[in-house]
């Protein structure tokens, strides 16, 4: 068993890597205040897209050096969106949601901290 107070994409990807079941507490991130969380936005995988509270998707865009792939929205729907105040600032009316390449591996190890086995571990 693992436990680090650490949830890093790299850091569960290479337990997956060696098959180890990490247990990792639960650290609830501060959104900024008046603003939607990032939950709030729900990842598509079959199609690869991000669907914002008003249903309308954000796209895969392109992936930095760090591994973080990019979803935006489209700033024409964007722009009448009762939402838009809640959900961004920038200029061009466009939402960017990243996610990590390895972010199915880090979902892995919150499961795991909910499972029977990784209960125990944390306090």
């Amino acid at each position: 068993m693992f436990w680090s107070q650490f949830t890093s994409p790299p850091i569960c990807h290479g337990l997956a890597q060696r098959n180890i079941f990490g247990v990792i507490a639960h650290r609830r991130y501060q959104t900024r205040k008046g603003f939607l969380a990032k939950w709030k936005y729900k990842y598509e995988g079959e199609c690869d897209v991000y669907v914002c509270p008003q249903g309308e998707e954000l796209r895969y865009g392109t992936t930095d050096r760090d591994g973080y792939r990019h979803y935006k929205s489209d700033p024409q729907q964007c722009e009448t969106c009762p939402l838009l105040t809640q959900c961004t600032q920038n200029q061009n009316h466009q939402k960017t949601i990243t996610r990590h390449v390895w972010e199915e591996d880090k979902k892995q190890v919150r499961l795991n901290r909910l499972s029977n086995e990784g209960s125990g571990f944390i306090a």
